[in-house]
Order: structure tokens, then C-alpha cells, then sequence
């Protein structure tokens, strides 16, 4: 797996939400890209059908549970590595954590574009060695920690060029949540963040597509 393809999956609440837009728009950059699930329902589903390197998860979303459980239940649930998302430091938080098997976990206050981009690869990087260890081979990290890393560019240019489009989908995405969530219902913008939504969901699914061989 390349570390400058990876995709993250996000269910929680809105501040966590909020702060993790805004480390998306000061890090467009960022080797992973991150998308928001709606609902348990739609996190469920797309989890098992399309292919994902992390799930950051709210400890504090009402679904929380139900989704630890699924994972528990479903073996290709469970081999998605884990990056709890914690509220407040608080002991129950992370008992929860550690008992969900989380690889990596992070405060609310803590989030930012730097401890988004460790907590993603240090839960990437756990699992791989967990993986190897149950297989009982060695595997080579697929992730680079190194300074430079995050520096790197793809070596093929389409590659480069796909990662670019794809962070630029998911800042756009961020941003109409968040004007979502602070207008009216009644507001004459509604319908046309509405529209952005939709044009930026039909723009990432031609993405895949054109990824997939």
C-alpha cells in the first residue's frame, strides 16, 4: 500500500468533525484522505464494500457501540485498524478504547493536522505488525515515518495528480458540512451547499473509478 493513497473513514460528532475539517483544509496535503459517514447504516455499508486503510471513530457518537460490536462480529470489520476518538481525557474513554482494540487514539483538544496524520499511521503501522505477527511472518512497514516523508511526492504523475484532486474534493466536503451544520434550514444557501455535496460525491466515485484497474 502506498502511504500517499490511504483512505480514512470518519463517524462522529461535529466538533470533532469541525476541528478535523479545518486540519483538512491546513494540510491539503496530507498523505490520507478523510470521509465523513452520515450514519451507522452508512458506515456499515461502506466499510464492507469499499476498501479502507483506518476508521476514526467518536467514542461519544450514539453509534459508537453498535459499531465496536459489528467490528467484533465481522472479521473484515475487524482488520480495519482503529483510531478512537476520545471527548475528554477520561478513564472510561479509554478503557472503551483499549477495549475495542484500538491502535491509536486522540483527544478532541489534540486534533490537529499533524496528530491526525501520526494517529493514522501509528494505527496502520500497529495493525500491519499485529497482522505479521498472527501470521507469523515479518512484513515491511508500509509507512514511512521519516521527516520527509509527508514531503514525498508520488512518483507517477497520475498518481500525484489523482491525491491532489481527491484532497481538494475532501476540503470542499469538509466545508459544506460545516456551513451545513451553522445555516438555517430556511436559508436560501441550503440548496446550494446541497448541490456542492452531491457534485463533490459525484466527482470522488468517478475518482474510484477511474483508480480501479
Amino acid at each position: 500500500m502506498s502511504y500517499s493513497s490511504s483512505q480514512v473513514l470518519f463517524l462522529g460528532e461535529l466538533p470533532f468533525w469541525l476541528k478535523i475539517s479545518q486540519s483538512i483544509v491546513e494540510a491539503p496535503a496530507a498523505p490520507f484522505q478523510i470521509q465523513r459517514s452520515p450514519s451507522l447504516r452508512d458506515a456499515l455499508r461502506r466499510l464492507d464494500a469499499e476498501q479502507w486503510h483506518a476508521l476514526l471513530l467518536d467514542l461519544s457518537h450514539p453509534s459508537a457501540q453498535e459499531l465496536l460490536a459489528a467490528r467484533k462480529l465481522h472479521d473484515g470489520l475487524g482488520a480495519i485498524p482503529l483510531v478512537a476518538l476520545l471527548p475528554i481525557d477520561d478513564p472510561q474513554y479509554r478503557n472503551a478504547a483499549n477495549s475495542a482494540g484500538a491502535a491509536a487514539s486522540l483527544l478532541l483538544d489534540d486534533v490537529s493536522a499533524a496528530s491526525l496524520q501520526h494517529a493514522v499511521l501509528s494505527a496502520i503501522n500497529t495493525n500491519t505488525i499485529r497482522s505479521s505477527h498472527r501470521k507469523g511472518t515479518s512484513m515491511t512497514l508500509p509507512l514511512d515515518h521519516s521527516p520527509l516523508a509527508s514531503d514525498r511526492l508520488p512518483t507517477a504523475r497520475v498518481d500525484a495528480i489523482s491525491h491532489a484532486i481527491n484532497n481538494l474534493l475532501c476540503v470542499i466536503n469538509a466545508n459544506a458540512d460545516i456551513l451545513t451544520d451553522q445555516l438555517e434550514s430556511t436559508h436560501n444557501a441550503v440548496r446550494s451547499v446541497s448541490q456542492i455535496k452531491k457534485a463533490t460525491k459525484s466527482a470522488a466515485d468517478l475518482m474510484r473509478l477511474l483508480k480501479t484497474p
